[in-house]
C-alpha cells in the first residue's frame, strides 16, 4: 500500500515537472504550431517595401536637340547682350566726347580768357563779336565778280568729269527705259495671249451652239 502510493506521488512529480513535453505530443498542440509559423511567414513575407511594378527603360547618352523654346529663349539673351553692349558703347562714346568738348573749351578759355558774365568787358567783347561778323558778310557783297574756277563749278573733275558724269547718268536713265519698254511688251503680250485663248474658247462655244441648233431644228 505505501509502495503504491509512493509510486504514485513519482508519477505525479514527473508529470508536472515535464509540461513542455505534454504540449508537444498533443497533436492539437502540433497544429497550432504550424499555423503560427505558416502566419509568422506570411507576415515576414510582407514586411518591407512593395516591390516594383515596372523597370525603367535606361535612357540613352549624348546630346538632346534643344527645343524651339530653348533656342527662342537663347535668342532672346542674345538680343539683350548686344543691345547692353550698344548702349554701353554709345555711353561711352557721349562721355568721351563731352569730355573733349570741356577740355577744348577750357583750353581756349586758357589762350583767350573771357570776362566775367554781366561786366563791361563782357559787353564790349559781343559788340566787338557782332560788329566783325556784321564786316565780314559786307565784304562778302561789296567784293564783286570772284573768279570760281572749273573744278568748284563742274567738280572736281572739271568739264571732262562732267561730261562722264552725264553721260553715266544718261546711260543709266537709258537702262530704265529698256526694262520698262521690256516689261511693256511682255505684258501686252500676256494681254493679246488671254485675248486670243478668250477668242478661241468663244468660237467653240458657238460652234457648239450651231451644231446643236442644227441637229434639233436641222
Amino acid at each position: 500500500m505505501l509502495q503504491s502510493a509512493r509510486q504514485t506521488v513519482q508519477e505525479y512529480r514527473a508529470r508536472s515537472q515535464s509540461p513542455r513535453a505534454g504540449k508537444r505530443a498533443s497533436p492539437e498542440y502540433n497544429q497550432q504550431t504550424s499555423a503560427a509559423a505558416h502566419k509568422s511567414d506570411d507576415s515576414d513575407d510582407d514586411f518591407g517595401p512593395a516591390p516594383p511594378t515596372h523597370v525603367a527603360r535606361p535612357s540613352g547618352h549624348g546630346p538632346t536637340i534643344p527645343r524651339f523654346d530653348d533656342l527662342t529663349h537663347r535668342n532672346e539673351l542674345l538680343e539683350e547682350d548686344n543691345a547692353h553692349q550698344r548702349s554701353t558703347h554709345a555711353d561711352g562714346v557721349r562721355y568721351e566726347r563731352k569730355a573733349e568738348r570741356n577740355i577744348q573749351k577750357e583750353r581756349m578759355e586758357e589762350l583767350a580768357p573771357r570776362a566775367d558774365p554781366g561786366s563791361r568787358e563782357r559787353l564790349l567783347e559781343k559788340k566787338r563779336e557782332t560788329t566783325g561778323t556784321l564786316q565780314s558778310f559786307r565784304d562778302a557783297k561789296e567784293g564783286g565778280d570772284v573768279e570760281i574756277g572749273d573744278g568748284e563749278l563742274m567738280g572736281d573733275d572739271g568739264i571732262e568729269g562732267y561730261k562722264a558724269k552725264q553721260k553715266a547718268n544718261e546711260r543709266v536713265k537709258n537702262e530704265r527705259e529698256i526694262r520698262r519698254e521690256e516689261i511693256a511688251r511682255a505684258r501686252a503680250a500676256e494681254r493679246e495671249e488671254a485675248l486670243s485663248a478668250r477668242r478661241a474658247k468663244e468660237a467653240q462655244t458657238m460652234d457648239f451652239l450651231r451644231q446643236l441648233a442644227q441637229e434639233r431644228y436641222g
